[in-house]
């Protein structure tokens, strides 16, 4: 593999990584209508091959339209017609939101795809009349980053805000990422500092009201959950405990990445098809875009209607460093809509934070209680953070792209990435069950099929078990289903949301810990047995990037 890449169009060179050289002939025009022609050449090259006419392609291989002439202040943008109010969103008239049968599968299916040449695959767009993605006002309206912008310029801030030049933007972010309070007091009043870089800033309150007045993202909430549990305490009054849940509204954290001008080649707002052959036997997958969820779910919607697919992660990390002993569980957003090379980049910022949800002793609930307690805690606190999503998930919002187009937005649940234990924590299933499938915890194993989880039989079973209905078939089914009896679970409402689809592979617990370690290993020591495998590893040679198990593998316990 070579340490370096270079454009072929352009000779710069080097790049680092073939993910950086795709981006700069993207990015830069010169490239970018180079590659675009080349590609043409490439599929007209193929489909002559095939015994496929092909017309003169000098008007592919020509400049474009829009290269020649100036188009910035024309309306190129087709216009799709919803009933808009000036001042509202989009209304829609006799639209069941929840339309969606038990049978109808709206779950992102992942299938695996040979590695094959791009010009070799065929797209099929979404129809033109059904105006997926289309804008629904022709009107540009400036998105925030526009007015922060406008904002610097009559303010003479320029590109660096409120600091002179580059050097001293970069050396108040060393100061408020690295240095605490007291040590940048003490660096401001050096006398090199004052009368050599000579900042705007001279001591910490200035340096700290400059950092202030910085522009903010979306503001943080703050709730307070009570909790009264089942024990009392010496005087005879119920236990408490109080909790802290931290969030953001997840809208318009949608709306701050959809108008993000970092993202604007990289966005997407209606499905498609790829296959590899014309007969459409092999279907490729590779972005969310080109998965049927999105195309069978836009057929669902309104015309005019642009889906944006969130996709939510959520993992328990431990807060010691901050807050004691105490623990919380960040929960990310990120929408489908951006390339998945892009949105998997650290740098690029398009996976954000919208909560903190607490994770509490649960001192006032007895041990039977406490786990109960804890599903219960969990799925409140997701109810509080994804109100505006449910809202905005049943008639659609008006959102500005970072293309100064405004869209009708229709926000959907489509992924939830969390490992094991979190599954079962948000499909309110034990943890010695499958948050996926209906089927008992000692059966896992079995080579047998078995039903899928289906949302709303599950809500049934839990509305059942809460209204104390006796009955000895249902009895049985419920303690055979593994399921807690959490009232209004998160996911109840969520509009066209199947949330047990929903559900990424967990490939710690359910791959390398899962299928390898309890599985595949435990069978190996049964039939060859432990001592054998354990000299097996150890006599195993050294090398490099490959782990050396030097007491072999019996030992080992997680």
């Amino acid at each position: 593999m070579p340490s370096s890449f270079t454009c072929n169009y352009c000779a710069t060179a080097p790049f680092p990584t073939s993910a950086k050289l795709r981006w700069h002939q993207q990015q830069a025009p010169h490239c970018k209508q180079a590659h675009q022609r080349e590609l043409q050449q490439h599929q007209d090259n193929y489909l002559r091959l095939h015994g496929v006419t092909v017309e003169s392609s000098t008007s592919a291989l020509a400049p474009s339209m829009e290269e020649v002439v100036d188009t910035s202040d024309m309306d190129i943008y087709p216009v799709w017609p919803v009933n808009v109010d000036s001042d509202n969103d989009p209304t829609v008239d006799d639209f069941d939101a929840c339309a969606l049968t038990s049978g109808t599968s709206l779950g992102v299916i992942i299938e695996d795809v040979s590695d094959e040449d791009d010009e070799k695959w065929h797209t099929s767009k979404y129809p033109d009349e059904q105006g997926a993605g289309a804008p629904i006002s022709a009107a540009p309206k400036w998105t925030l980053f526009h007015c922060i912008h406008d904002d610097q310029i009559l303010r003479g801030a320029e590109i660096w805000g409120p600091f002179a030049d580059e050097d001293k933007w970069e050396m108040a972010k060393w100061l408020i990422k690295n240095v605490g309070h007291k040590a940048t007091d003490e660096f401001l009043k050096l006398n090199m500092i004052a009368t050599k870089a000579r900042p705007s800033f001279h001591n910490k309150e200035q340096f700290l009201k400059t950092i202030d007045g910085l522009p903010t993202g979306v503001p943080w909430k703050l709730e307070t959950l009570t909790l009264r549990g089942d024990l009392q305490d010496s005087e005879g009054k119920a236990r408490t405990e109080e909790l802290e849940l931290w969030y953001r509204d997840p809208v318009e954290c949608i709306r701050e990445l959809l108008e993000n001008p970092i993202f604007r080649d990289s966005m997407k707002y209606a499905p498609e098809h790829i296959v590899l052959d014309w007969h459409r036997k092999v279907e490729v997958i590779n972005e969310m875009w080109t998965a049927s969820w999105w195309w069978e779910l836009q057929q669902i919607l309104p015309p005019g209607a642009t889906i944006c697919p969130i996709i939510l992660s959520s993992d328990k990390t431990q807060l010691s460093q901050f807050r004691g002993d105490k623990s919380a569980w960040p929960v990310y957003l990120t929408i489908g809509n951006i390339a998945k090379g892009t949105r998997r980049e650290a740098s690029s910022h398009a996976t954000v934070l919208i909560g903190y949800l607490p994770v509490g002793k649960f001192d006032c609930y007895s041990d039977s209680a406490k786990q109960f307690a804890h599903y219960r805690v969990f799925n409140h606190c997701m109810n509080v953070v994804l109100t505006s999503v449910k809202e905005a998930g049943k008639t659609g919002i008006t959102m500005t792209c970072s293309d100064e187009r405004k869209l009708w937005i229709w926000p959907i649940v489509a992924a939830y990435v969390a490992d094991y234990p979190e599954q079962c924590l948000v499909a309110c299933c034990k943890e010695n069950q499958c948050p996926l499938y209906q089927v008992g915890c000692n059966e896992r194993g079995d080579n047998n099929p078995c039903l899928p989880r289906d949302a709303g039989q599950t809500l049934d079973m839990i509305q059942q078990h809460l209204s104390g209905i006796s009955d000895t078939n249902f009895t049985k089914d419920w303690e055979n289903s593994g399921i807690w009896g959490v009232p209004n679970p998160f996911w109840h409402d969520l509009p066209f949301s199947n949330i047990f689809e929903a559900f990424t592979p967990d490939l710690l617990h359910q791959l390398h810990k899962g299928v390898f370690k309890d599985h595949l290993v435990k069978w190996c020591m049964n039939l060859v047995g432990e001592d054998e495998i354990d000299k097996r590893f150890k006599a195993m040679s050294g090398h490099p990037g490959l782990r050396h198990f030097k007491t072999g593998l019996s030992s080992i316990s997680q």
